[in-house]
């Protein structure tokens, strides 16, 4: 059986449409320290976009 990860809501605003967003994050994204990008699947536009966990930035741009 595949290793089971935890997950953990976050709230964003879609760069693309202002709305906000919830979406899932692994639970260990939010320790590190690093400048990582995380995907998060966005269900207001259907894209993609980026989480930096050290800053809570999202990433992402339209058409993205």
């Amino acid at each position: 059986m595949a290793d089971r990860m935890s997950w953990r809501p976050i709230l964003f605003s879609c760069p693309n449409t202002g709305d906000r967003v919830q979406g899932l994050l692994p639970a260990d994204a939010t320790e590190l320290e690093s400048d990582d990008l995380h995907p998060i699947s966005c269900a207001a536009c259907e894209g993609i976009h980026f989480f930096n966990p050290r800053t809570g930035a999202i990433i992402g741009s339209k058409g993205s």
